[in-house]
């Protein structure tokens, strides 16, 4: 396990465990660095292991890589922290810190896994996946043709990427209408755009965005807030709708650019050991009026029915 603070994202009370493996063959369970406090039923899984590797019959579903993943996730998605603590692999790693440095190649949506889909959870700005008008929610069911569900997310994310200009079809059931359709993206080099804003027409309000809170952002919000300022603006509507989160220095920094003093957060490890992070010096948008936008596809945000 591994994590990396420049691959820390933020998402409010939970943690991404980037969990970064280089597995080339079969793993002993048995021989995996589990703590005092493993529990004795763990010897289930090195069980299992072996059953399988024994007297499966599709030798060629027996996947070392891809059991070990899929025992991983289980084990996270078994937390019940659904949208905050996540298995990464290492595609995956590599996919978010594309995003990170703003810039990538694919359809441009951030998916997750729910209950065996593979589900839309944010199409991101300027996407082809956003142009196809993919909404949060909306599942997965094929790729190019090919029966998705039940299949690692991983895996789904390997199909659905892949360089610009290159196509693919997906087939989506639209969590509003509970409707089937297809559609075909092209995939395309998406260059992040994680702060814009702009004056609300017949007024004196702005409305500032921020699609992400990936690196440079908080630099990129205290330049849009000067502008917005010598633009006498008396009011500001911030827009956080669908942003999927990101780097914690980042939306430490970007929070303070609103606080004049305090802490941003405090930070509770597995002890319930308290740490405050305090407020970043020169805030810039600490005495206008502001009113957030959120939605389900903002991180963090608590999704009742």
């Amino acid at each position: 396990m591994q994590q990396q603070e420049k691959r820390r994202r933020w998402f409010g009370s939970g943690t991404l465990i980037a969990l970064i493996l280089g597995l080339v063959g079969g793993v002993a369970l048995d021989r995996w660095f589990l703590g005092p406090n493993a529990p004795s039923s763990l010897s289930l899984i090195s069980e299992a292991w072996g059953l399988i590797q024994q007297f499966y019959v599709d030798r060629p579903a027996v996947q070392p890589r891809t059991m070990t993943y899929g025992a991983i996730s289980g084990m996270v998605d078994a937390l019940g922290d659904t949208g905050h603590s996540r298995f990464l692999s290492p595609m995956n790693v590599k996919e978010l810190a594309s995003m990170e440095q703003n810039k990538f190649q694919g359809i441009g949506a951030e998916v997750e896994l729910k209950a065996g889909h593979v589900v839309i959870a944010v199409p991101l700005d300027g996407s082809p996946a956003q142009k196809a008008g993919l909404k949060p929610g909306d599942i997965i069911l094929q790729v190019n043709g090919q029966d998705v569900t039940g299949l690692p997310l991983d895996q789904v994310i390997g199909k659905t990427s892949g360089p610009a200009g290159t196509s693919v079809t997906l087939t989506i059931l639209a969590a509003a209408s509970g409707r089937t359709r297809q559609v075909t993206l092209t995939r395309a080099t998406i260059k992040l755009h994680n702060v814009s804003w702009q004056m609300l027409p017949g007024s004196r309000d702005a409305h500032l965005r921020i699609s992400g809170f990936d690196q440079g952002v908080s630099g990129d919000l205290r330049k849009a807030l000067i502008e917005i300022k010598k633009g006498s603006a008396t009011g500001l509507v911030l827009g956080l709708r669908n942003n999927p989160g990101g780097l914690l220095g980042e939306a430490v920094d970007s929070a303070s650019q609103f606080l004049a003093s305090g802490n941003v957060l405090l930070v509770k490890n597995q002890r319930g050991q308290e740490s405050p992070v305090p407020v970043k010096s020169g805030a810039e948008a600490t005495d206008i009026p502001i009113v957030v936008l959120v939605n389900g596809g903002a991180a963090s945000v608590l999704r009742h029915k």
